[in-house]
């Protein structure tokens, strides 16, 4: 198969493996602020929990799409000027902009704080996916800062890596 005959990989593969890495460089920070012990988790215990769900859903799909046995989704469709109904383009700047901008949390979390990175990170995605303004997207990334810590930090007694700032 020539590389002009050979088929581009799906969206779905694409970002699998984009997750993947993510959820594998996740994975690797949250060992480095430790785990703790079964008593008294540590800072790295909950960012664990989630790179390894990162990691496992990744490589099932990756699977899936390798052996052609991925569940058949409703394909997103737009009506053009005609009236007709045709399937939507992927818009990969702003994929691949939310992609990066994920992929920095876990390299941010440990100089800034998680809570600090995750807040930023969730203003960015809001603007990148057209949330207008500002003010809104600055906003939300505030308030999930605060619902963030609230739940893990006050309730749930997680510590979270806290960075220059102190806010975990």
């Amino acid at each position: 198969m020539t590389a002009s005959t050979r088929a581009r990989p799906s969206a779905e593969l694409v970002t699998a493996g984009v997750v993947l890495v993510l959820g594998l460089a996740y994975g690797v920070q949250s060992l480095q602020e430790g785990i703790g012990t079964p008593t008294s988790s540590g800072a790295g215990f909950f960012p664990l929990l989630v790179a390894g769900v990162l990691v496992l859903s990744s490589v099932v799909v990756i699977v899936q799409e390798r052996r052609g046995a991925a569940p058949i989704v409703e394909t997103l469709l737009e009506e053009d000027d005609g009236g007709a109904l045709e399937a939507a383009e992927v818009h990969w700047p702003r994929v691949v902009g939310v992609l990066l901008t994920s992929l920095a949390v876990p390299f941010l979390a440990g100089t800034v704080g998680f809570v600090t990175s995750l807040s930023v990170a969730m203003a960015v995605i809001a603007k990148l996916m057209g949330m207008r303004g500002w003010w809104r997207p600055a906003a939300l990334g505030l308030a999930f800062g605060v619902i963030t810590w609230w739940v893990f930090v006050y309730w749930l007694v997680v510590p979270l890596p806290a960075g220059v700032l102190g806010l975990g």
